[in-house]
């Protein structure tokens, strides 16, 4: 791969195995499908719950209310809902079991989550049956809020216990107290002068501090007042130690009174809430059975499965392109081999044909002769653009030949299955097309095809020739031969030129083929040939399999051009095939790429084309 590709590049590396990206996209499409038929329909069934209590409760005195955090309180009865406690509780409501077994299915069927930053609790149940779904949830919270009640009103009845207890210590202490007054009064009959001195003084500290309150220490009134204040602080403290005990049992005994007091009021209330205990835990939100299930989710699923598709498709189609070490464009192969691109021949069989699809899928070596019989430039629909691809490399070889005169033309490959052939007689049509007299030799002596294709006699023929059994000018075969042979009559009178070509078969098949053509007479003939024929093309087997198109190259043409199948085998081969030759003292003249798809052959060569191809048919 090049370096730096551009979108173009992209394009054509996808399509170029489109195929193979279409295959793995339906194949993950259709497993994302097959998957999610399997997975079993879910609905769901939400509720909202709200944790708090009662504005009438909160108002009850030592109620939990009192001391009410929700964020704490939310976060700890998240953990009491999801308990074993509340799913036992809520399968025994369904009817289920009693046992792990039924708890453990029921809580693995909901969750419970905390709304943001608030009081608010969302209990989501999940069942194949929406109904189902629905009643999973209302069991939870109904056995969420019993058990709430249940804690509340054992809390509140200890409450009670705690208040009732205190309140009959503080009674028997108050009595306690009475009585303990009651004989201190007894025994010293003359206290009681220290009450009531203490009551008159604090009355006179009340009257001073509300006579400050309009005049200034300095008034008559506020002076009169302060020397009662301190006389009768002075008779305070001639009052003996008696009156000082009895001031403290009072002051003890008012204590508890007041004790008492609140201990009652308080004893009250939390009977009240007793009797009348609610739970913290409200319905918001009941739940229903929803209509929609939520998994399998079929359209995200299959989005999600085109999404891998199509990035598992181009995954492998770059994977592919980088482990591919064939040249499909005609910058790589001049990158590459330093050697010029002198025709580009495009994919002329039709994508639909099943034969080429066949031959494309399974790398079978030779088509059937009906098969290439079908692609040979004498059928009218190649009459454009393919026949002017070929003009076009003859153009080109003729001005790297420099040529001026009569020219031999070895055309081969670097292995099997390339087109060789098929280029090499596609060329000498278009080239008595064009007026040239032109002469095919079947040099392929492992393989010959042409007599086959043109249904005429193998021999005698090239062999035969250059052993001196035949002359060439009894052996090769004109128009009126191809005629008798197997191509269509009226496609052969409709080709314009076709009196101009001649064909030399390989003859008889030597048992040493190698020395054959190498003690060969190659100047002597070609001489002659030439003397006859303005273009000589011959038909050479693959260079890396033989030496004979090395042999024929070097002692009977101008040139050697290697057909080069786009993407069929490594760059590496091919350039091993040109090294062979220009070693042995043959000229390279180039490479024609073939089977290249308008789509493979760049926006400006496939531009034109299609423009020839368009341009036959108004």
């Amino acid at each position: 791969m090049n370096a730096e590709l551009t979108l173009y590049d992209y394009w054509r590396i996808v399509n170029r195995r489109k195929w193979v990206a279409l295959l793995i996209f339906a194949a993950t499409v259709f497993s994302t499908l097959f998957y999610t038929r399997l997975q079993p329909t879910v609905y769901r069934s939400q509720a909202r719950i709200n944790i708090k209590p009662p504005a009438s409760y909160s108002r009850i005195t030592g109620s939990v209310a009192e001391e009410f955090d929700p964020w704490s309180v939310v976060a700890t009865e998240l953990q009491v809902i999801t308990s074993s406690e509340i799913s036992e509780r809520a399968a025994a409501r369904l009817g289920l079991p009693s046992g792990a077994k039924s708890a453990a299915e029921i809580a693995g069927s909901y969750k419970v989550e905390r709304l943001t930053d608030s009081n608010l609790i969302a209990i989501s149940a999940f069942n194949s049956d929406p109904v189902r779904a629905a009643d999973i949830a209302a069991a939870v919270i109904a056995a969420y809020r019993d058990f709430d009640l249940e804690q509340k009103s054992r809390q509140a009845r200890k409450t009670l216990a705690d208040i009732s207890a205190r309140k009959d210590e503080v009674e028997d202490s108050l009595r306690a107290l009475e009585r303990q007054k009651q004989n201190f009064v007894e025994k010293n009959p003359k206290t009681g002068l220290g009450a009531a001195l203490a009551n008159q003084l604090a009355d006179l500290e009340i009257k001073k501090k509300q006579l400050l309150e309009k005049y200034t220490p300095n008034h008559p009134e506020a002076l009169s007042l302060q020397q009662r204040i301190e006389l009768t602080e002075s008779k305070l403290e001639e009052i003996p130690a008696q009156e000082v005990a009895l001031a403290r049992i009072g002051r003890e005994l008012r204590i508890q009174e007041e004790l008492y007091t609140t201990l009652n009021k308080q004893h009250e209330e939390a009977k009240l809430g007793v009797s009348s205990m609610v739970s913290f835990v409200s319905v918001v939100k009941r739940p229903m059975p929803e209509s929609a299930p939520i998994s399998p989710n079929r359209r995200l699923n299959l989005i999600v499965g085109a999404a891998l598709g199509l990035f598992m498709s181009v995954v492998v189609v770059f994977l592919l392109e980088n482990l591919d070490v064939s040249i499909s464009t005609i910058e790589d192969i001049e990158n590459f081999m330093k050697l010029p691109v002198l025709g580009i021949i495009p994919n002329i069989l039709s994508e639909k044909n099943l034969d080429n699809w066949l031959t494309q899928m399974f790398r079978k070596e030779r088509y059937t002769v009906e098969a290439f019989r079908s692609v040979l430039i004498v059928n009218k629909r190649y009459a454009s653009g393919v026949i002017e691809s070929y003009h076009t490399l003859r153009t080109n070889i003729m001005s790297n030949l420099n040529a001026k005169e009569s020219i031999s033309l070895v055309i081969s490959s670097a292995g099997a299955a390339e087109g060789k052939t098929l280029t090499a007689v596609n060329f000498a049509l278009a080239s008595a097309h064009s007026g040239l007299k032109t002469l095919l030799i079947d040099a392929d002596l492992r393989r010959p095809a042409i007599n086959q294709i043109f249904g005429t006699r193998k021999e005698p023929g090239l062999t035969d020739v250059l052993s001196g059994k035949a002359d060439w000018r009894e052996t090769a075969l004109e128009n009126a031969d191809f005629i008798m042979g197997g191509l269509d009559f009226d496609q052969l009178m409709r080709f314009s030129g076709i009196e101009n070509l001649k064909i030399l078969n390989c003859g008889t098949q030597p048992e040493n083929v190698v020395d054959v053509l190498d003690g060969a007479n190659w100047r002597e003939l070609m001489e002659e040939l030439k003397n006859e024929f303005d273009v000589i093309v011959l038909d050479a087997p693959p260079v890396l399999l033989f030496v004979d198109a090395v042999i024929i190259a070097r002692h009977a043409s101008n040139g050697v051009v290697l057909v080069y199948k786009a993407g069929k085998i490594a760059r590496g081969a091919l350039k091993r095939a040109s090294d062979q030759i220009t070693t042995a003292n043959a000229r390279m003249l180039g490479v024609v790429l073939n089977g290249v798809r308008a789509s493979e052959m760049g926006p400006q060569y496939g531009y034109y084309y299609k423009d020839y191809k368009n341009y036959a048919h108004r």
